[in-house]
């Protein structure tokens, strides 16, 4: 084999590991943004998974079942009902609740929800008492401002009721969906981007 032949051989092998160099380079960094558009991806739903789910058992399903929902905000019910606490009440006729129902309740236009401890039908008017009270409620509770029964309690859920409320949380809402979108959208754009 001559000197020129063996110069051609090596030399078209030292280009051949040049495209193989450069293809692997670019697959190293596909799979990197194939990883960056997944965890886009899927943070971008987490984040509207847990706003939808949240909004979900917040509102939606007490609405479709008959309930209402209502946030706690005082200690009053404590350990039963922890402040944060999300009560899902039933209507129910004042009538025939019971020593220790918990009532929900009217009263100087702020919802009450306390633990019935005598119910006065000639009087109609319920003698109520939050759990970490020392006595009963100063004033009784009238049937006519009885919205229902205590089913349960969700705690942490009503802090997400109490946030809506607010300019602040309605912000923070707003920009934590914007994110969740824009996430998944990133996701998509880079993913379709990797594959081609």
């Amino acid at each position: 084999m001559s000197e020129s032949t063996a110069n051609i051989s090596s030399s078209s092998r030292a280009s051949a590991q040049v495209p193989d160099d450069f293809s692997r380079g670019v697959e190293r960094r596909l799979r990197r943004l194939r990883v960056v558009a997944h965890l886009c991806s899927f943070l971008g739903a987490a984040l509207l998974g847990v706003v939808l789910a949240l909004a979900l058992c917040a509102t939606l399903v007490p609405r479709l079942m008959g309930l209402q929902s209502y946030a706690i905000v005082s200690g009053s019910m404590e350990p039963t009902l922890p402040v944060g606490g999300l009560v899902y009440a039933e209507p129910f006729s004042a009538e025939e609740l019971v020593p220790g129902d918990i009532a929900v309740f009217w009263r100087n236009g702020d919802v009450i929800i306390h633990r019935v401890e005598e119910n006065d039908p000639e009087a109609r008017e319920l003698i109520t008492r939050g759990d970490a009270n020392d006595g009963v409620d100063a004033h009784p509770a009238l049937y006519d401002n009885v919205i229902g029964r205590a089913m349960g309690c969700v705690p942490a859920i009503g802090y997400f009721i109490l946030a809506l409320g607010s300019l602040p949380g309605k912000f923070v809402l707003g920009w934590i969906v914007l994110m969740g979108a824009a996430l998944t959208i990133i996701g998509t754009v880079i993913s379709n981007l990797a594959r081609h």
